[in-house]
Parts: structure tokens; C-alpha cells; sequence
């Protein structure tokens, strides 16, 4: 019986911190008909994703490409932005913030990612993986704080209705699908109190 707890006991363990390895924690809001969501998934890795891009409202409405964005408040800014699942290549970040004609250079803390040419907003989601190439995401306790650009060329970034800048605030935490090393970990577990409990049953039989 011990044999058994003990397994159990090891199993759970084993799947309790691979959990909270892979927990990752949500940032989100919502504004003129775009939901921006950053998930922290890692120290050396975020997804920013920007649902509704192509059914913008407001005076966003009828925007066509997105033009630029930019972060404060990620605790690393040397950082490569990768397009998920479309055909922008990966940008490497460059200080400062963003104003009405895209990156400026300028503002402490901001790190900006600008496609060339722009990204075209005919997705329900716009999807980007962000990279630490070097140091680690510590995000400011009142969340990122987002700039982003919405505008109707391709090439030039020409605001198209408000310079969105707020911070996002936390949602929620969230606990990832469970890797196959996992999985496997969890299943010798299993085995073994399995093991445990033929074990018993034999020893009882011939007691």
C-alpha cells in the first residue's frame, strides 16, 4: 500500500510541475473591435495576437493593413516579432515608441516592430510570435502597454483613425496542453501504482 501511495504521490507531483511549467499568463483587452491579447508562454517567449483585425469598428473601420506596434513594459528589448501563419517576415525590434508615421525612435522603455511592406488586415486573427534574443520578459505589474497603427497603405504607415496606447491589464492565468514528455511521465506514473496494486493483490492471495 505504501508502494501504491507512493506511486500516486509521484505521478501527481510529476504533473503538477510540469503544469505550472507550462502555465501561461494572459494580458487582454478590447478596443473598436479589435480583442489584443498577450500571452506570456514562456521567459523567452510571447504571442500577441489580434483578433478581429478584419472587422474593425470606430474610426478604425475599413482599415486595410496594419502598419506598426510597439510594447513598453516587456523587460527585455532585444526582441524578434515573427508573423504567425502569414507572410511577414521576422522584424528585429528598434527603441522607442510609435507616433502618427510609425516607429520614432523615441520613448523610454518601448521597443517597435514594423513590417515592410504593411500587414493586411483581412484576418479574423493577426498572430505574432515575440522572441527574447537575449535577456527575459518580466512584464510591469500594470501589464504591457500597447501602441499599435492602423492604416490603408501597404507601404506607408498614414494613421487611420486614434494611435491606440493603453496598457493591457492581466485576464488570466492558463495552464498549456501537456507536452509528450509529459504525458509519458504521467503514464509510467499510472504504471507504476498499477504495478503496486497487482503486487498487493498477489501477496493477499497467497497470505
Amino acid at each position: 500500500m505504501n508502494k501504491l501511495i507512493s506511486a500516486a504521490c509521484a505521478t501527481a507531483a510529476l504533473f503538477l510541475s510540469a503544469s505550472a511549467a507550462n502555465a501561461a499568463t494572459v494580458y487582454q483587452t478590447t478596443f473598436q473591435g479589435a480583442t489584443f491579447t498577450v500571452t506570456q508562454n514562456s521567459n523567452t517567449n510571447v504571442t500577441f495576437d489580434i483578433a478581429g483585425a478584419n472587422a474593425l469598428t470606430g474610426n478604425w473601420a475599413g482599415a486595410q493593413f496594419l502598419g506598426a506596434f510597439s510594447f513598453k513594459g516587456l523587460g527585455a528589448s532585444n526582441l524578434t516579432a515573427t508573423q504567425v501563419g502569414g507572410g511577414g517576415a521576422s522584424v528585429n525590434a528598434v527603441a522607442g515608441g510609435l507616433n502618427a508615421s510609425g516607429c520614432n525612435g523615441s520613448g523610454s522603455g518601448f521597443v517597435c516592430f514594423n513590417y515592410a511592406p504593411n500587414v493586411a488586415a483581412n484576418a479574423s486573427h493577426l498572430t505574432f510570435d515575440l522572441t527574447a534574443n537575449s535577456g527575459a520578459f518580466n512584464f510591469a505589474s500594470t501589464g504591457p502597454h500597447l501602441k499599435i497603427l492602423w492604416t490603408n497603405s501597404g507601404t506607408a504607415d498614414n494613421k487611420v483613425g486614434d494611435l491606440f496606447s493603453q496598457d493591457i491589464p492581466f485576464s488570466h492565468e492558463t495552464g498549456a496542453v501537456p507536452e509528450p514528455a509529459t504525458w509519458a511521465m504521467m503514464i509510467v506514473g499510472f504504471g507504476l501504482a498499477g504495478s503496486a496494486v497487482r503486487r498487493r493483490r498477489h501477496v493477499l492471495a497467497h497470505a
